[in-house]
């Protein structure tokens, strides 16, 4: 059985954990903007009315 050349292993040893962190953040990041989204939209129909869907049944 042949191994795997060392520039191989080198490459896999960096780029896999690097890889991992530049997802993970990108992850992160994406999660923040729709937090922010989400409370953005929150605010602005705090300020509304609402009416119940089911008002018309009554």
């Amino acid at each position: 059985m042949e191994t795997i050349p060392e520039g191989w292993l080198q490459f896999l040893f960096v780029a896999v954990p690097v890889l991992s962190l530049v997802g993970t953040l990108m992850g992160l990041r994406t999660a923040r903007r729709l937090e922010k989204r989400r409370l953005r939209e929150a605010q602005k129909n705090d300020g509304e009315t609402r009416e119940r869907s089911d008002s018309k049944l009554d």
